[in-house]
């Protein structure tokens, strides 16, 4: 005798259906999460060079920076000084600030003024820093800048003064306005040649003017020259005792029984192939108007041998370095890299800041596609940026996937 298969009736086998079809409608629907990333990287690197002792003057105050990089040092007595002449950094980047000029731009012309003519014979007879002019002379903003910045004319610090703002003192409010906003918290100007005593800052805070006024590709033409030719003057020369040597490019010395030498200083040099600027300050340095400018260009010229040698290529992720890695439960693990290796400067011993940032995105991603990136940031904030990439394909969910996934 058979016995016949038991069969559902048929509205329980309706039901049956319906249930496995919304089971994997509400599979297939159901949101797909998203890739999982992991970081590989600390959240700093040290490089593994012995940083050098930098030959700091035993006299008044000194500070050296690597540009896009950040302090490669300075004296501990980082207090406010009398600067002398090196005020007139100041002086030059506000007159270019309100009267803006391009390289080869002579400017407008200003007039020499009897008042002007007099101040020049004053300060002449005084043994100050002058320029000579006469009465009734034009010179362009341009040649004022000329003569203010290479033998420091004090008298041309009064004349821009006087054509910016009117008068003195309206000038000097316009320096401590930019030196607030630059933030140089030991700076303070009283006059806009540097004569007065009043007019104080501090090596670091020198340095932090030097590097805004050297991006001003004005202000660095003339910081370079050894010598122009004004109109009434003559051939006059760059106080600057080691400009042209060891990449020096600029920038201002200055000197007052009150200050004693100073110089602000800029260098290019070449480490591994890449090109670097040095900007440093050396202040107070005993002697008199000629001795204390040499002294002070000794402190400088040392500083710039050893902080030099100090630099070297820092050995950060390579391209192709593994920085990361992204799973999913589809796909399994992917691999991220960098696609670029980091070329940067810096100092042996310095400690940087890793940063890898990573956005979601939809998939599919297909290879080498950009899913973030790694950031290096230096002591001195600056930072450098590289995509990050997947190194393989990392395809939608299959519909089997989806389906077959467990709650």
């Amino acid at each position: 005798m058979r016995v016949g298969r038991r069969q559902l009736p048929s509205g329980a086998s309706a039901i049956l259906v319906l249930a496995i079809c919304a089971g994997a409608a509400i599979q297939l629907e159901r949101p797909v999460p998203a890739p999982v990333f992991h970081r590989e990287l600390a959240s700093s690197y040290t490089d593994p060079g012995n940083p050098a002792s930098l030959p700091w003057p035993t006299a008044g105050q000194a500070a050296l920076y690597l540009t896009r990089f950040g302090w490669l040092g300075s004296t501990a007595s980082e207090v406010s000084v009398p600067i002398a002449s090196v005020t007139k950094i100041m002086t030059a980047l506000v007159i270019l600030r309100t009267h803006p000029l391009t390289v080869g731009m002579s400017g407008p012309t200003i007039g020499v003024s009897a008042t002007a003519y007099s101040v020049y014979q004053s300060e002449l007879a005084a043994g100050d820093s002058v320029v000579r002019v006469e009465a009734g002379e034009t010179l362009s903003e341009f040649q004022l800048l000329e003569g203010l910045l290479l033998p420091s004319g004090d008298n041309l610090a009064v004349i821009l003064a006087d054509w910016q703002s009117g008068s003195e003192p309206a000038f000097v409010q316009l320096m401590n306005q930019l030196a607030s906003a630059l933030h140089l918290t030991q700076t303070h100007f009283t006059d806009s040649s540097g004569l007065d005593t009043g007019s104080v800052s501090s090596a670091r805070d020198l340095v932090l003017l030097a590097t805004v006024a050297m991006k001003n590709p004005v202000f660095a033409a003339v910081v370079a020259m050894p010598s122009v030719t004004l109109p009434v003057a003559g051939t006059v020369r760059n106080y600057n005792p080691i400009l042209g040597q060891y990449g020096v490019i600029g920038i201002k010395t200055g000197w007052t029984s009150a200050a004693m030498g100073c110089l602000v200083f800029a260098a290019n040099v070449t480490v591994a192939g890449q090109s670097v600027q040095l900007i440093g300050a050396v202040l107070g340095q005993p002697g008199g108007p000629q001795s204390g400018l040499v002294a002070a260009g000794r402190v400088a010229t040392a500083l710039l041998a050893a902080g030099a040698g100090e630099l070297q290529p820092l050995r950060l992720p390579a391209r192709d370095t593994l920085v990361g890695r992204v799973t999913s439960g589809w796909a399994g693990q992917i691999n991220l890299q960098v696609t670029r290796s980091i070329s940067l400067v810096g100092a042996a011993g310095a400690e940087l800041g890793l940063r890898l940032q990573l956005r979601r995105r939809r998939t599919p991603w297909i290879r080498g596609a950009e899913v973030g990136s790694l950031t290096v940031t230096t002591p001195g904030g600056f930072r450098w940026q590289e995509p990050v990439v997947v190194t393989r394909k990392l395809a939608a969910p299959s519909w089997w996937w989806r389906l077959t996934r467990p709650f």
